[in-house]
């Protein structure tokens, strides 16, 4: 008999699984998807963040469900920050993940890569603006440019879907509330970074972020003493840490008693 399921992947698998479980009420662990929010104030180290920021959408080819995928960034310094990251992109490798010189390998599958199409063009179509990307590398294999896009809008598919590849929707604010607004207004609760200089800054923003697995200043530092999971339709349960023990612990009281009982009542006729 199986006591427990834990899954780690999509959160339409995340669905079936918790179905499947219900008649029996079966305990289930899940950790699904993300749309990480990276959100990055004017006061950041912008050079340090450009560098995080890229590594977390572009790295593993956006295949990683803590991948920062939506940038909410002070809209002062939203039009050199995306020139950073431009810059930046435009200098990756994309090729044979044996290469070390490679940067960016392949998706992992024709399915996926077709996946990631669909949604770059819905992205066009939707009015979203190419800064850079969008498009195969090469006529074969399974190889995409880093992309983002700006000028976009809350309710575009590539804002509010786990695309799962390699590409990045920016969007501005003016206020940190504005910028908390903007990190929760998602299904997902995975993961969210936040940049600035100002550690109370930071601190407040994060600690208003509905997310499981939260990075300052840094985007893919952990310990296995730090339980990781999510908020919202990112799953349930925790991972690592004595939290990931729980998880996988069902807890039985034990009492025994080393004289003589007290007789009921009824016993004592």
């Amino acid at each position: 008999m199986t006591d427990m399921i834990a899954f780690t992947g999509s959160q339409r698998v995340g669905r079936q699984i918790g179905a499947f479980a219900a008649p029996t009420i079966k305990r289930v662990g899940l950790e699904l998807g993300g749309k990480g929010p990276q959100v990055v104030f004017a006061d950041a180290d912008l050079d340090a963040a450009a560098d995080q920021v890229t590594s977390s959408i572009f790295g593993n080819q956006g295949q990683t469900c803590i991948a920062g995928s939506r940038l909410i960034v002070e809209k002062s310094v939203a039009k050199q920050f995306v020139d950073r990251l431009a810059r930046i992109a435009a200098r990756v490798t994309v090729g044979d993940p044996l290469n070390p010189e490679t940067n960016v390998g392949a998706l992992i599958n024709k399915t996926q890569i077709e996946k990631v199409e669909g949604y770059v063009e819905a992205g066009r179509q939707a009015g979203a603006e190419m800064v850079i990307g969008g498009g195969r590398v090469g006529n074969g294999g399974l190889f995409y440019t880093p992309t983002i896009f700006t000028g976009v809008k809350p309710d575009m598919s590539i804002v509010r879907d786990e695309i799962f590849g390699p590409v990045l929707a920016v969007q501005t604010f003016e206020t940190r509330d504005e910028a908390i607004a903007m990190a929760n207004d998602t299904i997902y609760g995975l993961s969210g970074m936040v940049w600035s200089r100002d550690i109370n800054n930071a601190l407040q923003t994060i600690r208003g972020i509905r997310a499981g697995r939260c990075w300052v200043n840094g985007t893919r530092e952990g310990l296995v003493e730090m339980p990781i999971g999510g908020y919202k339709q990112s799953g349930q349960g925790r991972e690592l840490g004595h939290k990931g023990f729980e998880e996988y612990s069902e807890y039985k009281n034990i009492y025994v008693n080393l004289g003589v009982s007290e007789p009921w009542a009824p016993a004592r006729n």
